[in-house]
Order: C-alpha cells, then sequence, then structure tokens
C-alpha cells in the first residue's frame, strides 16, 4: 500500500465549466446588426422614391385638351420672364399651359421683400373669355393641378378666376391662378374681340 507521499502524481487541467444557457453575445450582435440593415433599407427606398429634379420641357407642339375647343400649348418659353434659380421647379412650369396664339404682354413679380416665390405673366387672346375659363377649368385638372376654388376674381370686377394646387419637386406646394378678364370689342380689337388673363404662380409657404 502506497502511503499519502509515495501516491503517483498526476497533472490534470482543470473541467471547463458548463456553459451558460442564459445570454449569448452571437444573439446580442444580431440585434444592432438588423438595425443597420433596416437603416439602410429606408434610405435606399427613399433615394429612390425621392422626387427628381424635372427639366423643363422644349416642346411647343399644340395638343387637345378634353372639354374644350382650344387647343394648348406649353408655358414654358412665356414663364422665362419670370423664372429665376430654378423656381418654379421644372414640374410646376410643365404644368402650365397656354392657349394656342396667346401673346404675352407683361410679367410682373409681387414676392418684393418675401421668402416665398410669386410672379404673374399678363397675356391676351381672341378667344373669348368663357372659353378661356372653360379651357383651364379643363386643362389644370389634366395638368394635375387639384382645383380648389372657381368663380368671380377678387379685386378685378368682371373678371373670373381657376386657383389650383400642386406638389412642386422642390419640396413645397404651388399655387396657380388663372384670371380671365372681360372680353372686349373695338377698333384695334379682332372681330372676335380680345380677351386679357393672366397666369400667377406662387410658392406656398410653410405653416408655422
Amino acid at each position: 500500500m502506497l502511503t499519502d507521499s509515495e501516491a503517483p502524481v498526476t497533472d490534470l487541467a482543470p473541467a471547463r465549466p458548463a456553459g451558460s444557457k442564459g445570454f449569448n453575445m452571437r444573439l446580442a450582435m444580431i440585434v444592432p446588426g438588423l438595425g443597420v440593415l433596416i437603416l439602410g433599407i429606408f434610405i435606399t427606398v427613399g433615394f429612390l422614391t425621392a422626387d427628381p429634379v424635372q427639366p423643363v420641357t422644349t416642346s411647343k407642339a399644340p395638343s387637345s385638351i378634353g372639354g374644350t375647343s382650344l387647343e394648348g400649348v406649353p408655358a414654358v418659353s412665356a414663364l422665362k420672364v419670370i423664372t429665376a434659380s430654378g423656381e418654379p421647379p421644372g414640374n410646376i412650369l410643365n404644368a402650365v399651359d397656354l392657349p394656342v396664339g396667346a401673346v404675352r404682354v407683361s410679367h410682373q413679380n409681387n414676392s418684393a421683400a418675401a421668402d416665398q416665390y410669386d410672379a404673374q405673366i399678363g397675356l391676351t387672346s381672341d378667344a373669348s373669355q368663357a372659353s378661356l375659363l372653360t379651357f383651364y377649368k379643363a386643362d389644370m385638372k389634366k395638368q394635375g393641378w387639384q382645383i380648389f376654388e372657381k368663380g368671380p376674381a377678387d379685386h378685378d370686377p368682371g373678371a373670373f378666376e381657376v386657383l389650383g394646387k400642386q406638389a412642386g419637386s422642390d419640396g413645397f406646394y404651388w399655387e396657380m391662378g388663372a384670371v380671365v378678364g372681360k372680353t372686349t370689342f373695338g377698333p384695334n380689337a379682332p372681330p372676335r374681340g380680345l380677351t386679357p388673363f393672366t397666369i400667377r404662380l406662387f410658392q406656398v409657404p410653410d405653416p408655422d
């Protein structure tokens, strides 16, 4: 029998403790990883669905407008005198038509010291007041304007207006007003008369 001093010495490694069934670092790292992935998906979708800057149309070809006998042409050329620094944006300029034969006779900047864009052009047409009103009611709807008012114009006796609203690609809402005056007759007017009208575009300010 071996005594205690004679017992063989063995060099055994300590037993590995049993693994914990609770917290797992690998599983914990999945959570922030998923968060980053979801954020990346949202950013990508945002870029893909964002309204791109729309170039203005260069077409001058007339097109028929349902509900009216007048044909329309893009107003981009006539609006150049009130276009500056990317305002109004391309999609708003492209949404404005003029009846064929309309002549620009004036333009005006109404912005003064205001931060929001507000300008207009004055035109004349040999179409009647009723024909021009019918034209803009039909054409503005076709061009995506949400018409919110039709009727007598404020501070302009005898004139009627059509007002519409549309989202611009610049992130602001824009309003368009077509104000049509009385048809006049005289020695300098064409046989069917001469009708003055105004196209006004203005940027809607952000609500406070």
